[in-house]
């Protein structure tokens, strides 16, 4: 599976909370994330080098962790062969449309799992049945 590193372009000294909302959302989708907030690079000694971040995101990703992470400036990470970097606005993210979109184009990506949905066996057999009367599905 190919790493990837999340970058949400943030406002300087800007709440990271919205980091979290992105991770947990993905944790229930059965990903394995890891939330790399400003406090961890500086406990690390990094928040004065971009590149050092860079390097420790990338690492993580590499063992298919999906690692967030955060700035006010694009990442210094080039992504690769076995790397994915996807960037995007923190004000993007916090609308509903964009969120649910760039969410999409992960999972067509296979960077994420997809959503989990529990359906009542009633439901399923429901669900089958308008699917086979579109023809979507052989009886």
């Amino acid at each position: 599976m190919k790493g990837l590193v999340i970058w949400i372009r943030t406002e300087e000294g800007s709440d990271e909370i919205i980091l979290d909302r992105l991770g947990t959302e993905i944790e229930e989708r059965g990903g394995r994330v890891e939330v790399f907030h400003s406090k961890a690079v500086e406990n690390l000694g990094m928040e004065k080098n971009d590149k050092a971040k860079a390097i420790a995101c990338a690492m993580l990703a590499s063992h298919g962790v999906v690692v967030i992470t955060s700035g006010a400036d694009s990442p210094a990470i080039e992504p690769g062969e076995k790397l994915e970097v996807r960037i995007i606005e923190e004000s993007d993210l916090s609308r509903t449309d964009v969120h649910d979109s760039f969410m999409r184009d992960l999972e067509l990506a296979g960077l994420v799992p997809a959503p989990r949905y529990d359906v009542h066996p009633d439901e399923e057999k429901e669900i089958l049945k308008k699917l086979q009367n579109l023809g979507y599905l052989d009886d």
